[in-house]
């Protein structure tokens, strides 16, 4: 009965501790973008909330809009050297004050208000977008994705290429855009908000955020071998 009693107390403590190690997986999560930062200096302070239990970003931002020569918005981020691809599921919180508020993905050659760029952004009127600035304080262009109101999203990079991906039910492989664009090899990464509206700030979720570095491409290799006679050639 004794070695029954010892043996039964073991299984308990292993149990125990699995289900402690299991609700310890649960609840941690590495905060991928730990840096907040306001760009181009908004009226209203933007703020970056972490919860590593739901593993969920809130952001909270203002700033007049995301176009033409110069931004303003808030930013949470990471410097990412190389490839990468970057996706989150995002969604609004709360009513719109102005349709064209805005929330994505985004790379970025520097924290300056008119840095080259280019983001995924998802306006509060459904419109999804490549958006990006091929030069410094140039003038934004976009590449409009055929599907609208998407909240999984996907930003990916392979050297100068720079590809859309966006789904309404889960992340897609699918590319629905892509650009060329000339960006440093170590660029600033993450998620963003812009209210488009000077005296009004935004919130917003972004859930199920995954990041992985991607290796260069390598190039393709092909040989052909000929015999030639040495007296002819």
């Amino acid at each position: 009965m004794k070695i029954i009693s010892t043996v039964m107390r073991a299984m308990a403590i292993v149990v125990a501790s699995l289900l402690l190690a299991n609700a310890s997986a649960q609840t941690g999560g590495e905060q991928l973008f730990t840096q907040g930062q306001d760009v181009g200096n908004p009226k209203l302070k933007g703020s970056l909330e972490y919860n590593p239990v739901t593993r969920i970003y809130t952001l909270t931002g203002a700033g007049t809009n995301m176009w033409a020569k110069a931004d303003e918005f808030f930013m949470a981020w990471k410097q990412v050297t190389g490839n990468f691809t970057l996706s989150a599921k995002v969604a609004f919180e709360g009513k719109a004050t102005n349709a064209h508020r805005k929330i994505g993905l985004i790379i970025r050659e520097s924290l300056s208000g008119d840095s080259k760029y280019a983001d995924i952004a998802l306006h509060d009127d459904g419109l999804v977008s490549l958006q990006y600035r091929s030069e410094t304080g140039g003038e934004t262009k976009e590449v409009v994705a055929e599907r609208k109101r998407t909240s999984f999203l996907t930003l990916e990079r392979m050297g100068n290429r720079i590809v859309m991906k966006v789904a309404n039910d889960g992340f897609t492989k699918d590319p629905s855009g892509e650009i060329e664009l000339s960006l440093p090899a170590s660029c600033y990464v993450g998620l963003f908000i812009c209210s488009h509206e000077a005296d009004v700030v935004e919130k917003a979720r972004f859930n199920e955020v995954q990041f992985q570095s991607l290796a260069p491409r390598q190039p393709k290799v092909s040989s052909i071998l000929e015999i030639l006679d040495v007296t002819t050639g």
